[in-house]
């Protein structure tokens, strides 16, 4: 299993390889951005009175846009507070177990129409997450990495040199980010479907 040192060390190369493994062409765009993630996971029950809740969380990074005329290819490097937790009885240590992630999105974006100032697109592409919680025995059984397909709607808004891109985003997951059997303490989770997808609005400034 990976530490957390590892996983975080993984995806920024990852993300270095992306980023400038491809010769960048005149019009790319360095940019930060920052959203809203609404999570949901499969079906979870439990030996007590612990429990999984779909929550919202956040997620912030940077991403470096690739014009390539038509088509953009936009990868990023962003961290992300997983809108879920584990609540977990007062009797253990800590009563919620948070999960984050590191993670190494690469967008396809098709422009759709060329208007004057704002200018539709959909999005699609990959994702490479690298799980990790704050509670030990937690974190023990989250994937070493997880992998999704990320689709949505977005436009660019012109704002002289700055580019405004607001998005809505739906990330599903296409592997298991956690085991299908947790055990934290003596409480057992079983989980049929561990795979986490996830709605976003996230918010991409460009300049």
């Amino acid at each position: 299993m990976y530490t957390k040192q590892t996983r975080l060390i993984l995806s920024t190369l990852f993300a270095v390889f992306v980023l400038f493994g491809t010769a960048a062409p005149a019009q790319a765009q360095f940019g930060v951005a920052a959203g809203l993630n609404f999570d949901s996971a499969g079906d979870i029950s439990t030996s007590s009175d612990a429990t999984l809740e779909s929550s919202t969380g956040y997620h912030l990074g940077v991403v470096y846009n690739l014009g390539l005329g038509p088509v953009d290819l936009r990868p990023g490097l962003f961290y992300r507070e997983v809108g879920q937790d584990y609540q977990l009885p007062s009797s253990l240590e800590e009563a919620n177990a948070n999960v984050a992630a590191w993670e190494v999105p690469v967008d396809v974006r098709v422009n759709v129409l060329a208007l004057p100032l704002v200018k539709p697109y959909f999005l699609a592409g990959p994702k490479a997450s690298f799980y990790q919680s704050d509670f030990e025995d937690l974190d023990d059984d989250l994937s070493d990495v997880t992998y999704s397909i990320a689709l949505g709607i977005g436009a660019d808004i012109s704002l002289g040199s700055v580019i405004l891109q607001p998005e809505l985003r739906y990330d599903y997951g296409a592997t298991d980010y956690i085991d299908e059997e947790i055990e934290v303490g003596d409480i057992e989770f079983t989980q049929e479907d561990p795979r986490l997808s996830a709605f976003a609005l996230r918010l991409n400034l460009l300049f």
